[in-house]
């Protein structure tokens, strides 16, 4: 039998080619030589459904919120509720430290004690004879009389510097509709002097049917019908009344608009003229009269400076007030907004322009006024 021939050496610098690899699963083909054919094993469905084996972790391996038993980490809410635990087992843990304060049962009956003593001692002092207010002073203001006030006030039997008590003497004497509280003041150690506190009149309205002026505060109560019984001597100047309110010899009366006009002025208030007819005023009510509360916010929203130079407003429709300045200037204000403002430009204008006759300043950022050559 012939011998193989031996292997060709490869040649200097040239690797040899590697052996073939015999084929997995391949069958020689009957016939062919050397020839084969790859036939690929199916895999078993029985090992693709086949489980990873399971790989325990030792318990002290196991993050914080894992389970110990299981091995698996704990979801969001479960690693919480675990902080959460642990934290309140730790401050648990330091207050049950901290040393708590022992109540002594003797010394908290003697503060007890005390403060019930405290408590007893001022009951007593307030209710004492050794303060009683004997002397109730009474004062009178500038529309309540010193009589009328004294024959309302009530201080009952009992009454001492400390129990005094104030709302009840209010409530004495608020049937007056000019007094909207009292001024209680204490002079030891028997003595109350009680001033009843005036509203501040804001505005006066004039009706002229009746010819009768109304004081109207500025928490928009009507307040009551004023007097206007004014004296003027022959250059105009007011003078006083005599003891039973009559006019002095050689002395004028004004006629009832410039008395209001007049009172007016003198009290920093303004006069609401043009008032409809059929608004009747109740003393100590509420005004609820549109055009009368259109021209109190005026009343109200103005400076005093401003004020000042007004003689009066008219009221006829809350849409056209308008107002009379002491210097002639007829003003067209509108309803009662922007107010400020309309003051404001109200005031620029005159300073900035002689001969001003005529302002319209419904809408202040779109006035117009007239004014004539000088």
């Amino acid at each position: 039998m012939a011998k193989a021939a031996p292997a060709a050496k490869a040649a200097p610098g040239v690797k040899a080619a590697p052996k073939p690899l015999k084929p997995v699963g391949e069958k020689a083909v009957a016939g062919i030589k050397g020839a084969g054919k790859v036939v690929a094993k199916p895999i078993a469905k029985s090992s693709l459904k086949q489980a990873a084996p399971a790989v325990k972790i030792p318990a002290s391996k196991l993050p914080k919120t894992a389970s110990p038993k299981t091995g698996v980490v704990a979801g969001p809410k479960k690693a919480v509720s675990a902080a959460m635990a642990s934290a309140a087992s730790a401050v648990g843990g330091v207050a049950g430290r901290i040393p708590r304060p022992k109540i002594n049962p003797g010394k908290a009956l003697i503060v007890i004690g005390v403060v019930f003593a405290l408590f007893l001692a001022g009951f007593i002092l307030a209710n004492s004879p050794l303060f009683a207010a004997t002397d109730i002073q009474v004062k009178g203001s500038d529309h309540v009389e010193v009589e009328t006030a004294r024959a309302l006030i009530e201080v009952p039997e009992g009454t001492t510097m400390f129990n005094v008590d104030e709302k009840a003497i209010y409530d004495s004497l608020k049937a007056i509709p000019w007094v909207k509280g009292v001024d209680v003041k204490r002079e030891w150690p028997h003595t109350l002097v009680v001033t009843p506190v005036e509203r501040k009149m804001r505005a006066i309205a004039f009706i002229t049917a009746d010819e009768v002026a109304w004081a109207i505060g500025e928490d928009g109560t009507w307040i009551a019908p004023l007097s206007l019984v004014v004296a003027v001597d022959a250059e105009g100047n007011e003078v006083a009344l005599n003891d039973d309110g009559s006019v002095p010899e050689g002395a004028a009366q004004l006629p009832a608009f410039e008395a209001a006009l007049r009172i007016a002025q003198d009290s920093g208030s303004l006069l609401l003229t043009d008032v409809p007819s059929d608004i009747s005023p109740k003393g100590g009510e509420p005004v609820n009269a549109k055009v009368v509360l259109a021209g109190l916010d005026y009343a109200n929203g103005f400076s005093d400076e401003f004020v000042a130079q007004i003689k009066d407003i008219s009221v006829a429709s809350v849409e056209a007030i308008s107002a009379n300045l002491v210097s002639g200037v007829e003003v067209s204000l509108g309803k009662p907004q922007n107010i400020v403002e309309k003051e404001r430009v109200v005031t620029k204008l005159l300073a900035e322009h002689q001969g001003v006759t005529y302002i319209n300043v419904r809408e202040p950022g779109a006035y117009t006024f007239r004014s004539t050559p000088l």
